[in-house]
């Protein structure tokens, strides 16, 4: 039986560092079965952003709510 892994991301500000999370990902060997990105309210403009990786990931919103509730949200998601 094949491994995978979910990757969840909890997001909220610096959409440079999301680029590069994004990019640690997508460079893994593990198989990836998915990768869930959850926007914890942030008001930052991800149209470019969801243009290049939209295909590639699970895009999530919700209000603010802190990290661990954006974690718990995607964990939730997950499949």
């Amino acid at each position: 039986m094949n491994k995978t892994v979910s990757v969840i991301i909890p997001f909220y500000s610096h959409l440079d560092w999301l680029y590069e999370a994004i990019e640690s990902v997508l460079a893994q060997t593990y198989p990836i079965h998915e990768i869930i990105l959850v926007n914890d309210g942030s008001k930052e403009d991800l149209t470019e952003f969801l243009a290049k990786y939209g295909k590639r990931i699970i895009y999530i919103e919700q209000e603010n709510a802190g990290p661990a509730a954006a974690r718990n949200h995607g964990i939730r998601r997950s499949t």
